[in-house]
């Protein structure tokens, strides 16, 4: 038996809805300390993890720690229905395979009621690694305004599907290249993150995705920063705090060339120059 309320269900609302344009089910884990979201998009590229500490909550309560998988797109149509002002009671019992959605409302003194279907969503769970360790694990991490990130996304995909991220002990950057021309936005330690926290062990360089980031910065945009992780043997991941133990996490898989398909180009470009020889030789 999962029980939880909520005095103003804005943020849950928020975060729920800000993922749409990611996922549309997801698997649930419960536990008496809090639950959390799991799911991949429907490219395989990134993965949305989100957790609810017990303290967001006005009354949270679970007796046995257990999963269920949820439809994103139906929750967010079922909290839409509630006034600002409203008392929201969610219950999920394992036993009839749903979730009832109360809210309450003092001023007009009525009571909306919601029943939800729970789903099969063990195709969208996911092994994670020990969070407590990610700091250590990943090479380059940095902070910056969410209002920033979500800028420079917006700005590149203009330019291009993918940017790459490159990361030093000095600098910050972002670049797009593309058919019409190229972008470079930079971002000095010294100057604009110098007050955030910026722990580059080794440079890092990846290629990503833009509309995996662009998606993932409707979340982002709901907090005032995002801290960013970098690894060359792992996803990025972009990260938001929710009060004390909450976040949201996205992690998005870089573009990495085979060796296969490296392989490819290198002969492609050998067959080029042939020809362009060829040519010089029969002009």
């Amino acid at each position: 038996m999962l029980e939880l309320q909520l005095k103003k269900g804005t943020l849950f609302e928020n975060v729920l809805e800000a993922s749409l344009d990611l996922v549309n089910e997801a698997s649930v884990d419960c536990s008496s300390t809090g639950f959390s979201l799991q799911a991949v998009d429907a490219k395989r590229v990134g993965m949305l993890s989100v957790l609810f500490p017990a303290q967001v909550f006005e009354h949270y309560r679970c007796d046995v720690d257990g999963s269920m998988g949820i439809t994103i797109a139906d929750m967010v149509k079922a909290l839409r229905c509630a006034n600002d002002d409203d008392i929201i009671d969610i219950k999920a019992d394992d036993q009839n395979n749903s979730i009832a959605l109360t809210f309450h409302s003092s001023k007009e003194n009525s009571t909306t009621a919601f029943g939800l279907r729970l789903v099969d969503a063990k195709s969208h769970r996911l092994v994670v690694p020990e969070w407590q360790f990610l700091d250590s694990t990943y090479e380059a991490i940095f902070c910056m305004s969410s209002v920033d990130f979500m800028r420079i996304c917006k700005s590149l995909s203009g330019i291009d599907n993918e940017v790459v991220i490159s990361v030093t002990k000095e600098v910050v950057k972002f670049f797009a290249c593309g058919k019409r021309g190229s972008l470079s936005i930079v971002y000095r330690q010294n100057e604009t993150l110098g007050k955030t926290h910026y722990d580059v062990r080794e440079p890092v360089s990846l290629t990503l995705d833009l509309s995996c980031l662009n998606s993932c910065t409707r979340a982002f945009a709901l907090f005032d920063q995002v801290k960013i992780r970098l690894s060359t043997k792992l996803p990025m991941m972009v990260e938001c705090k929710i009060k004390e133990k909450g976040y949201i996490r996205y992690s998005i898989a870089p573009k990495i060339l085979t060796e296969v398909e490296d392989e490819v180009e290198g002969k492609t470009e050998n067959v080029e120059e042939g020809t362009k020889g060829n040519k010089t030789m029969q002009d």
